[in-house]
């Protein structure tokens, strides 16, 4: 097989579903257990001033200040990390890139699809959850 040339045909690869291909930003695999997880590549940085960690969720991604509405991104990432954090699922992760990383809402410009990683993720006291690199896995 090829390598995948996008997120759908990386997701397919793997065996995962998403809720929708198009603002999903993450897919499971329930018979794996394995959730599937965008990451983009310039949240990556040393908070903790040693080791690299993503930004997977920030606190009000997603959410309407003025209704208090969730949009059906943020419910579905909501429900997959729920996964992760509560059902035993293992976490994984894919980079993107923003097309403009000023922009908002974000649009992604490129996902890496030659490789996937094993994730820890980890759940700030301000409600970001932190995603570490445990290790690289090549598509073949």
């Amino acid at each position: 097989m090829t390598i995948p040339q996008n997120r759908y045909q990386l997701m397919k690869y793997l065996g995962a579903v998403q809720r929708n291909k198009i603002w999903s930003w993450c897919a499971v695999d329930d018979d794996g257990r394995k959730v599937y997880l965008s990451v983009w590549t310039d949240t990556g940085a040393k908070r903790d001033g040693e080791h690299i960690s993503y930004l997977i969720q920030e606190p009000g991604w997603g959410l309407d200040e003025t209704t208090g509405s969730q949009s059906p991104a943020r419910r579905d990432h909501d429900e997959k990390l729920s996964l992760i954090f509560d059902d035993d699922y293992e976490a994984f992760g894919y980079f993107i890139e923003a097309k403009d990383p000023k922009a908002v809402p974000r649009e992604i410009g490129y996902t890496q699809t030659s490789f996937i990683f094993e994730l820890r993720l980890e759940k700030q006291s301000d409600g970001s959850i932190l995603g570490y690199l445990v290790r690289r896995i090549e598509i073949r």
